[in-house]
């Protein structure tokens, strides 16, 4: 099974689902868990997919440029990473802690960006905060702490706390821990069985078939005991003055209970984050419009908090008033499969789009031909200037 060995116990142990839901000396809501870690992680992968775009002013022009800050943020942030394991990240360490520190170490031809692990900010309000005691790591788990101290001219702080929201997933992670416990300890205790020996009349004095010698009560249950919960075959040796009763046979459980927790706890965690319960379950149907929704509200406004750092710290003031600006392509977040767009690129070719502006919204090659390049306008189409239509 998938879920066989997700869960560690707090000795950083690999154990089931089995254990982590039955283990009664260490459970821990770990459903509750694993929703958050789902949420976060299709946010997260959403965001590292997309594509940066640049923008510089070239010869008097805004125009979209692949240069060093293009490399930088999609290619190679850093000697260790990619743009895309760079952003997860990032994006998982803000979502999960609420706030995240990017480290901008500035080199003679290039800079490298960093997430830290740790790191201890100031209290400073109306001053710029500095930040120190920072740890930073790689994906094989090798860690080092820096001794430099960062502030805003070094660093992107990213910081999304909501007191209200942390107390209230808390609470609800709480209460949800009790009710698990509740449904664990009913299942437990429907399907054991319980046996009860009867007996008329006072209690008879016990012989041992095989040694022929009086046996106490007790004796004689552990006995009765070990042959009912052997998972081997077994004969279980029953004087017939005895009547031996299955106190529990009509209470047993299947795990109805635990699955609708599951999905509770689940359906809240994706109202938390603002993610469709068709888009957080995968069962999106051909009208579903959990996509467009999902993108809207649970992922546009993380875009609009990176983008302001990242043209805050490495487009800055100046660049950014002449027109120069970073941004997330968001064209691609659904994949889109050729020959399902045959209307839509109909429309885009007659609403001016160029074949290769096309080909870049379905990450096709771009052509290297002149007609490639150049913007039509069909008859259905036109322009009005003092009450006159002009054909385009």
């Amino acid at each position: 099974m998938v879920l066989d060995k997700i869960f560690k116990n707090s000795k950083g142990e690999f154990v089931s689902i089995i254990d982590a839901l039955f283990n009664k000396d260490t459970i821990k809501n770990y459903i509750y868990t694993l929703a958050e870690a789902h949420a976060i992680d299709l946010i997260a992968k959403t965001i590292a997919k997309c594509e940066i775009q640049t923008f510089e002013l070239k010869n008097k022009k805004i125009e979209e440029t692949k240069q060093d800050l293009y490399w930088l943020l999609n290619l190679q942030p850093n000697l260790n990473e990619n743009g895309t394991m760079f952003m997860y990240k990032l994006v998982t360490r803000l979502l999960t802690d609420g706030t995240a520190l990017v480290l901008i170490n500035k080199l003679q031809k290039t800079n490298l960006l960093y997430v830290a692990d740790t790191y201890q900010a100031t209290n400073e309000i109306l001053k710029s905060k500095t930040f120190g005691d920072i740890n930073v790591s790689d994906n094989e788990g090798n860690s080092l702490r820096l001794t430099k101290t960062y502030n805003s001219n070094n660093s992107i702080y990213y910081s999304l706390v909501n007191t209200d929201l942390v107390k209230a997933s808390e609470s609800f992670k709480d209460n949800t821990t009790k009710i698990i416990k509740a449904i664990q300890k009913g299942f437990i205790r429907a399907n054991t069985d319980r046996w009860q020996i009867k007996f008329p009349g006072e209690q008879p004095t016990m012989i041992d078939p095989k040694t022929n010698k009086s046996i106490s009560y007790d004796e004689y249950k552990e006995k009765l005991v070990e042959g009912i919960l052997s998972e081997e075959d077994a004969i279980i040796l029953l004087a017939q003055m005895f009547e031996l009763v299955n106190l529990n046979k009509d209470n047993k459980k299947d795990l109805t209970d635990f699955e609708k927790s599951f999905l509770r706890i689940n359906s809240t965690v994706a109202q938390k984050w603002n993610i469709p319960l068709d888009v957080f379950f995968g069962n999106r149907t051909e009208k579903s419009t959990g996509n467009s929704d999902f993108v809207t509200f649970a992922v546009d406004p993380y875009f609009e908090i990176i983008e302001d750092g990242l043209n805050v710290s490495l487009v800055g003031k100046e660049d950014f008033l002449k027109g120069e600006y970073v941004q997330f392509n968001r064209t691609n977040i659904v994949h889109k499969y050729v020959l399902d767009c045959g209307t839509g690129i109909d429309k885009l070719t007659a609403n001016r789009f160029s074949r290769n502006e096309i080909n870049k919204l379905l990450r096709l090659p771009i052509i290297d031909e002149a007609w490639a390049n150049e913007h039509a306008l069909t008859k259905n189409y036109e322009n009005t200037k003092g009450g006159e239509k002009e054909d385009g």
